[in-house]
């Protein structure tokens, strides 16, 4: 497994030598981020140049094929004008999850309100709604529900910032606080997947149902 500080510090410097002043900022967020991540694990980056266009995304990709594990690298990348129009809600992940490794998001995102953390989860609880029912009806509900199960963890994330006011990032964190319905959910997460699998279904509509009628 990669050393992750060290892995985004060449990157940035490779970046850096290709686009010079328009590297406006590089970090990285995901299970990285949270010390969670497994050999498996994607390396997810987030990227900020003055502007992207098609000739940037190939020169970037070419910086990426250079790097050790750059198979494994995956995330967000943005201009700076489109970035101050993007979706509020949107934003909260890079805001809460991203580690910087050069430049700072600061001035370049807004300043988060309760409705914007509320918003957040109501959208993420909605896609997961609708990917939990869409799976039940037409797909394999046994393949498909580790991706469930890895979305619902972003929105136990939002559920429990917009209950207590703090976020947790880690499953770990989470573990203290969740009770209930929502701890089995993490539990399902974090464990082997579940044998019964109606019962994994029922609770992530539940929740996914219940958080949008809160927010």
């Amino acid at each position: 497994m990669i050393e992750i500080g060290s892995w985004a510090r060449e990157f940035a410097g490779r970046l850096r030598a290709e686009f010079g002043p328009r590297l406006l900022f590089m970090g990285y967020q995901g299970s990285y981020a949270r010390g969670e991540a497994t050999p498996e694990s994607d390396i997810d980056i987030v990227t900020i140049l003055d502007e992207v266009a098609a000739a940037d995304l190939r020169r970037y990709r070419c910086v990426v094929g250079t790097m050790p594990e750059g198979g494994l690298a995956c995330g967000f990348i943005c201009g700076e004008r489109e970035l101050r129009c993007w979706p509020r809600y949107d934003l909260l992940s890079l805001a809460l999850d991203t580690r910087p490794v050069l430049g700072s998001l600061e001035g370049y995102l807004p300043e988060f309100t309760d409705g914007d953390r509320r918003e957040a989860l109501r959208v993420g609880a909605a896609n997961l709604y609708h990917a939990a029912c869409h799976a039940c009806l037409y797909g394999d509900r046994a393949g498909e529900l580790p991706g469930l199960l890895k979305a619902a963890f972003f929105c136990l994330r939002l559920w429990a910032l917009v209950r207590e006011g703090r976020y947790r990032a880690t499953k770990a964190e989470l573990a203290q606080t969740l009770t209930g319905r929502e701890r089995r959910i993490l539990d399902m997460l974090t464990g082997e997947t579940p044998d019964d699998v109606d019962m994994a279904y029922s609770l992530l509509t539940d929740f996914a149902s219940e958080a949008l009628r809160q927010t």
